[in-house]
């Protein structure tokens, strides 16, 4: 019987209880979140400024280890859902993943964010100047529906070992043939994680947000729980997103490997 979009959510917990190994790449990302939230409190309490060229070599910088921390845990992950792999998931798995597939994930991470500036961006300023909002509001729908398309492309090029190209088409492909089941597994995601240096979507904000929350592009659970706890906020937050960003891969990797295995290769 096929799974459904409950049944992904519930058995990545109950999977992740059993793996507890894999709260080790959720430990790495809050650790870079902090060392963020860290540069953002110098910058707000009056630390030295940086430049446009300076700014853009530290999105840089921070998105290429973003990328080698996705790589190793999207492995992970799958090492835990083959039902052929025979040896236990290790943390020396997360540095496996990271060596074979980090460049590879930052290359097309990249690539995605570079045309997304070069097509989209300057398609929202000029609708902007003619002052549509629907134009507007429909540009950006496509943008996130065109991004929907190859969410899964990071995680078909982990499991399946494949290069970017075809990761991105069979992620096309993929989406197609699960569309609402994608759909809502991103709403879901995007809930209970924080906004993704990778995500080319991000793109399209207005670089006016204020505040650390803002900054960091918390998701509305993470907001809530700050505004209503405060300090304390922060850390339950942090503990709370080192089990849900592992969910986070967990859903889409499952997802993934399971209707692959059922329907055949989506290539």
């Amino acid at each position: 019987m096929k799974k459904g979009f409950f049944q992904y959510i519930g058995d990545s917990f109950k999977i992740l209880f059993k793996n507890r190994i894999l709260l080790f790449a959720g430990m790495m990302e809050v650790l870079l979140m902090g060392v963020m939230l860290i540069m953002i409190l110098g910058g707000a309490t009056g630390g030295p400024r940086t430049g446009i060229f300076s700014m853009i070599l530290l999105v840089a910088v921070i998105g290429l280890i973003a990328s080698f921390m996705l790589a190793g845990k999207i492995y992970m992950t799958k090492k835990v859902y083959d039902p052929d792999e025979e040896e236990p998931v290790e943390v020396a798995d997360y540095f496996e993943g990271m060596k074979h597939f980090g460049l590879k994930i930052f290359g097309g991470s990249m690539f995605l964010i570079i045309c997304v500036l070069i097509i989209f961006v300057p398609l929202i300023f000029i609708l902007a100047s003619t002052g549509s909002f629907f134009l507007i509001v429909a540009a950006v729908i496509a943008l996130v529906v065109v991004v929907m398309f190859v969410t899964l492309w990071d995680t078909i090029l982990v499991v399946d070992d494949i290069d970017v190209a075809s990761a991105y088409g069979d992620s096309i492909s993929f989406v197609k043939a699960n569309f609402w089941v994608v759909l809502g597994l991103n709403i879901f995601a995007g809930l209970i994680t924080t906004g993704d240096i990778l995500d080319p979507s991000g793109m399209i904000g207005n670089g006016q947000e204020v505040g650390i929350e803002r900054s960091m592009d918390l998701s509305i659970l993470y907001q809530w729980i700050i505004n209503t706890f405060g300090a304390v906020g922060w850390v339950i937050s942090m503990l709370m997103l080192i089990v849900l960003s592992v969910i986070a891969t967990m859903i889409f990797v499952d997802l993934y490997m399971d209707r692959r295995d059922r329907y055949g290769s989506f290539s």
